[in-house]
């Protein structure tokens, strides 16, 4: 904002670049946004605190299934999984570690067949990224 006077202030109009990268990052956020929308049904149940222990859910539950298979040797090392079942089965649950892992993977396979949508996302993000005009960013839809 500039002062032509005392107490009578204009703004000056926006320039090309600055009306670019304006409607970027509105197209990033429109972007973002529609891949939330998409996400939420698979994540919605779930907190934060335990999706972030998903990784190693699923990489337990590999494990085990695979000993589970062929039952060579000691079974596997699962942590987070003993946890998680002792606190399932409470004092009189039934729920064996082979269901919860069948369990987990399911989950996993489901998150991973997103992960097509977060390609999805990151190929928009680039394009417009690599936009040099603002009719181009208009272009660009989820």
């Amino acid at each position: 904002m500039k002062q032509l006077q005392e107490g009578v202030h204009y703004t000056l109009p926006k320039s090309a670049a600055e009306k670019l990268a304006a409607a970027k990052a509105a197209k990033i956020k429109e972007i973002n946004d529609a891949y939330t929308a998409e996400a939420q049904p698979l994540i919605k149940e779930y907190p934060e605190v335990e999706q972030q222990t998903w990784a190693l859910q699923d990489a337990e539950a590999k494990a085990y299934l695979a000993w589970h298979d062929d039952q060579q040797g000691d079974p596997p090392a699962t942590p987070v999984l003993d946890q998680i079942l002792a606190g399932r089965n409470g004092d009189d649950g039934t729920e064996t570690m082979h269901e919860l892992c069948i369990a987990v993977r399911g989950n996993a396979e489901m998150f991973t067949q997103f992960q097509q949508l977060t390609g999805r996302r990151q190929r928009l993000v680039k394009a417009v990224r690599a936009a040099e005009a603002v009719e181009v960013v208009s272009g660009i839809g989820w």
